[in-house]
Order: structure tokens, then C-alpha cells, then sequence
């Protein structure tokens, strides 16, 4: 594909956009719509950067150079549009892991090319690893006679699933041995493909990998073939005649510390600079194929917002954030630890979007129904300006679903770290023909799955929605919006929710610092206060006065705090 010329913002287009195009008012808020939809008509760049994204960087797993050199490549991105744009770290993992080539076939006593697949953190072969294929032993007295095998010089391969006991496994502990190269087994057996795809193979990965020392790592090998292929090899193996293959796993781990990083990219603020709205994605996907749908669409759509609002030369009163996370797939790691390490000042986050939902069409958004106005009027221009990206579409191009309570989101994606401690927090709901599940980590995760008029669409759409609420007067109210209660991590999770929520970092139950604007701040709190009831309510742990809060909250305008300072009670009040 001939590369499309690269669009830079320049002071020229900049300066063609005046504050009176861009003011906030129902008619030029048409008008920034209009200016968006041409930038998006006649120079998208969208499917450049899914093309770039795809075939220059591939699967991005977290902690691997991959990841690394796409997060670098989004960061120069971002500034050729004239963003503030950098890498933020997060975290760190003892090792790191990167796939290259793998190659698999049968060779005897008939010859088949095999598609294969390895999970992430797991071993690779030393060039090409040729063995015989014997059934998975079951039990100390079957292993030995393998090991025995082995042990005369018999290079072997081991056919079944992998078993689930600890080091102390008879199989594990065969495994170790030199002559022993690893496991073969079908998709199926893995336990993580979807009966709806004939020969779908989907890879993972321990989710712990990054953090086991680079000395205890997993060194044998691990195969994943495709469905139809294995049942020619059980076959086979039903013979008379030995059943040979061979593979070539180019896996490679790298000692650490390995860095973790998120992106972080700005449209800063006229206004409001400290005050943010943020259009995310996570950047990071499993290894097996290239990432497309899961998460280069999100990526991508996000890196194109980003360049029409600044290509028109949009001027936010408040920053519009652009964000892309690692970490997603092992637990939205990424944007946890962000809101984490931020929390003193999420309190100052008005809205989060996030795409992480394929390569369909951005069609509705469930909000609570303190924003529903505003957020009808964020559409308007969609409604009036845009068609539906797909001919067959029956009804509204976008639909705006209000509910009393917006609930936090599940573990799914990233959206759901803010939603937990209360931010107003939001994933698109998409619609389109594309299944989602057919390349989700799959081996068909690749470019020729999305659908560009769909991307165009989309792209356009976050910044028309975003754009609106980065220049209402108000960051977006918290009526309605509800918190994540504390989970198996009882604590962790209440005293995050907690500290975001009042703004505060808090040290068993004594105040140790207070954000600037934040609730706390408002409500006269001050360092040092130790709080000992809440609406009444006495409270001694972090789960205690979280519980307490989100009961009083519901049904209060204000709640009484009660604190001990300098031996004395205090009682202030919380507006929540």
C-alpha cells in the first residue's frame, strides 16, 4: 500500500479557526461539528494508522518490544499533530517476552504443514526441535518410563493438555528434562476457543508471566494447533507407525526490570488546563496475530480523533486527554495504576470514553440521567449532520440511553478502572455486521477484518461528542454515578475508592494529604484528622467508611464527617 502524505497541524489551518468558530454555543458547536466531518470527508487518516499500527508493530504484548516500539511510534504521532505527548510509566516486570517465527509440521508417517500457535511466556525451541509424539502420560509410573526414553537420548514431544498441578506434577517434572521439548494439543483442549468458529485458535497467556523471575521462567515449549490438523495427528498416533513432528518456537524472554508505560497525549485546555476529558483505548494486545480489532480499532480511532480536532485547530476550554494503555489483557493493569497514581486529581476528570468494542459502527452511549441533557445536545449535530455508516439502518445514527444510577462497569476493559472509583466513565456501543468474537485473540485478528467506513465514522463521532463536553461550564455532575464496592481485595479496593472519592490519601484512618478543589478541600478537612464517624455512623476501616459513605451519599445532599483533631471532635460536611 502507497503510504498517504502524513497530515501535520500548521500554524496557517490553526489560525483559520477562530475562538468565535469554536465558542460555546448551540450554533458554532454545528459549526466545529461541520469542521470535523470535512477533515474527516476528505483527509482520514484512520486506516493509515490502522495499516502502520498492524504491519509495522503486530501483536503488542505487554512488556514486549513490540509494545515498546508502538507506543513509541503512537507518541510520534501524537506530537506530528502538535499534541503534548509522552510515555507514562506505570509499573515494572521482572522479565520481558517477545515471539518471532513459528513453524510446526508433521513428518512422519505423512507429511502435514501445521498452523501453530504458542501462549505468551512460555518456551521456545533452540532451532528446529524434531521428536517423537507420545501420548500424555498419567502418573508417576507412565512419566518414568518417558523420562527413561529420554534419558537414552529419544528427543520427544508430549501430546495432550497441559496439566494444571504445581511443580511437584509427575508431567511438570518430565518436562525438565533435556530431550523433552514440550506439549502439543489441540485449540480445543486449551479451553479458551469459541465453538462458534470452525479452527479458530486463540492463545493467552499466564497472566502473571512478567512477574516470575527471569530463573524460574517456563522453559519448555508449548504448541497450539489448529483443530482439524490435530485430529489428522490423533490419527496418526492411532497407527502402527511412530507419529514424528517437528517445531521452531522463536520465543524469547528478556531479563528485567522491564517498564511498563502507558500514552498520554494532550489538546490542552484554554480554560480549564487541569480539568480533562479523555478518549482512550488500550494499545496492547495478545501476540498471536496482529491486533486489529482488539485493540488497533480503539488505538486507532483515538490517534484520529486526536488529529481532526487538532487539525481544525480546535481550542478546548478544558484539556481533551488522549490515552493509550498496556496491560489491558492482563487485567486492565495500565489504566488501573494510572488512576492509582492519580487519584489525588480524579476528581478533576469530567468524562471517559473508551473504545475497546471492534470494528463496528459507534451507535449509542448509556449515561446517567444527570448528563442526559447534555449529552443530547453533544449528539445534536451527529444526528443532524452524519448518516449511518452501514445503507441497511433502520432509525437514529446514535442513541443516548439515560438510567438514575450509572453503574460501574464490569472488568472488560479499561473504561471500568474509572467507573470503580466514580468517574463518569463510558464504552461505546457499537453495531454493524462484524462478529467480534470471530477475531477476538484469535488468528483473524488482522487488518483485512476492519471495516474502514466504520473507523471513519467512529473517529469522527468521539470527536464531535468529546469536543462538546470538554467545553460545557461544568465538568459532568456525579448525581447517579455510583462507585464500585470493595471486592476480594477488600481494602486495596475501598481505600482507592475512598481516597479518589473525597480526594485524599489516607493512612489507616488519618488523613495524610488533601487534593486542591477536591471534596475533602471543600468540606474544611485538613492533614492530620483522623475520621472517626460518617453520618453517625462509627467507622474504623477503609471498607467501614466506604460502606458508610455510599449509604449516606444515596441519601443525602450533604454528610456529616466526624473527625478528631488535636483531641477534639470536629463535624464538617461532604457535598458528594
Amino acid at each position: 500500500m502507497t503510504p498517504l502524505p502524513r497530515l501535520v497541524l500548521c500554524v496557517a489551518l490553526a489560525a483559520t479557526a477562530s475562538t468565535t468558530l469554536f465558542a460555546q454555543d448551540g450554533t458554532s458547536h454545528f459549526k466545529l461539528a461541520r469542521a470535523i466531518l470535512k477533515e474527516s470527508s476528505e483527509n482520514s487518516q484512520v486506516m493509515q494508522f490502522q495499516d502502520e499500527l498492524c504491519h509495522n508493530y503486530g501483536g503488542r504484548l505487554t512488556g514486549s518490544l513490540a509494545y515498546n516500539r508502538a507506543a513509541d511510534w503512537a507518541v510520534e504521532q501524537f506530537r506530528e499533530m502538535g499534541l503534548e505527548a509522552r510515555l507514562d510509566q506505570w509499573g515494572e516486570w521482572k522479565v520481558g517476552w517477545d515471539r518471532e517465527q513459528w513453524m510446526g509440521r508433521m513428518v512422519s508417517p505423512s507429511q502435514l504443514e501445521l498452523q501453530v500457535a504458542t501462549p505468551a511466556w512460555t518456551g521456545g525451541t533452540r532451532g528446529i526441535a524434531r521428536g517423537t509424539l507420545v501420548i500424555m502420560p498419567r502418573g508417576q509410573a507412565e512419566c518414568d518410563v518417558l523420562a527413561q526414553r529420554a534419558s537414552e537420548g529419544e528427543q520427544l514431544w508430549i501430546y495432550g493438555a497441559v496439566p494444571r498441578g504445581e511443580k511437584g506434577d509427575p508431567v511438570r517434572g518430565l518436562l525438565d528434562h533435556k530431550n523433552v521439548h514440550g506439549i502439543v494439543q489441540s485449540a480445543t483442549s486449551t479451553g479458551w476457543n469459541s465453538k462458534s468458529y470452525k479452527n479458530q485458535i486463540r492463545v493467552f497467556g499466564n497472566r502473571n508471566g512478567g512477574l516470575v523471575p527471569y530463573e524460574s521462567r517456563q522453559q519448555w515449549a508449548q504448541a497450539v494447533v489448529r483443530d482439524d490438523q490435530s485430529k489428522q495427528i490423533e490419527q496418526a498416533m492411532a497407527g502402527k507407525d511412530p507419529v514424528v513432528i517437528e517445531f521452531e518456537l522463536r520465543n524469547r524472554y528478556r531479563r528485567g526490570p522491564v517498564a511498563l508505560n502507558n500514552v498520554i497525549a494532550d489538546i490542552v485546555g484554554s480554560e480549564f488546563p487541569n480539568e480533562y476529558v479523555i478518549i482512550c483505548a488500550h494499545l496492547d494486545s495478545w501476540h498471536q496475530a496482529t491486533g486489529a480489532t482488539d485493540n488497533g480499532t480503539g488505538t486507532c480511532s483515538t490517534l484520529e480523533a486526536a488529529r481532526l480536532l487538532s487539525s481544525i485547530g480546535f481550542k478546548p476550554r478544558r484539556t481533551v486527554r488522549f490515552m493509550l494503555w498496556s496491560g489491558e489483557e492482563q487485567g486492565l493493569l495500565g489504566s488501573r495504576g494510572f488512576v492509582v497514581k492519580n487519584r489525588l486529581s480524579m476528581h478533576k476528570v469530567s468524562a471517559v470514553f473508551n473504545h475497546d468494542s471492534g470494528t463496528n459502527w459507534a451507535h449509542q452511549l448509556t449515561v446517567a440521567e444527570s448528563h442526559a441533557d447534555v449529552f443530547r445536545t453533544a449528539i445534536a449535530p451527529i444526528l443532524e449532520l452524519m448518516k449511518p455508516p452501514q445503507k441497511d439502518h433502520v432509525g437514529d445514527i446514535f442513541k443516548i440511553n439515560a438510567r438514575k444510577i450509572l453503574k460501574p462497569a464490569g472488568g472488560g476493559s479499561d473504561h471500568a478502572s474509572f467507573g470503580a472509583v466514580g468517574i463518569p466513565a463510558f464504552s461505546w456501543r457499537l453495531k454493524g455486521h462484524v462478529p467480534y468474537g470471530r477475531g477476538w485473540h484469535s488468528q483473524w485478528d488482522t487488518y483485512s477484518i476492519v471495516e474502514p467506513e466504520f473507523q471513519r465514522h467512529n473517529a469522527a463521532v468521539f470527536a464531535i461528542i468529546a469536543a462538546n463536553i470538554a467545553n460545557q461550564d461544568k465538568i459532568l455532575s456525579r448525581v447517579g454515578v455510583d462507585r464500585a464496592k470493595p471486592g476480594r481485595r477488600g481494602r486495596v479496593n475501598a481505600q482507592l475508592v475512598l481516597e479518589t472519592w473525597l480526594g485524599i490519601e489516607i493512612d489507616e484512618s488519618s488523613i495524610k494529604t488533601i487534593a486542591a478543589g477536591s471534596m475533602a478541600a471543600k468540606a474544611k478537612l485538613m492533614t492530620g484528622d483522623r475520621i472517626i464517624s460518617i453520618d453517625g455512623t462509627e467507622v474504623k476501616t477503609t471498607q467501614e467508611m466506604l460502606a458508610a459513605m455510599r449509604e449516606a451519599a444515596s441519601e443525602n445532599e450533604e454528610v456529616a464527617v466526624t473527625v478528631m483533631r488535636n483531641d477534639q471532635k470536629v463535624v464538617l460536611k461532604l457535598r458528594p
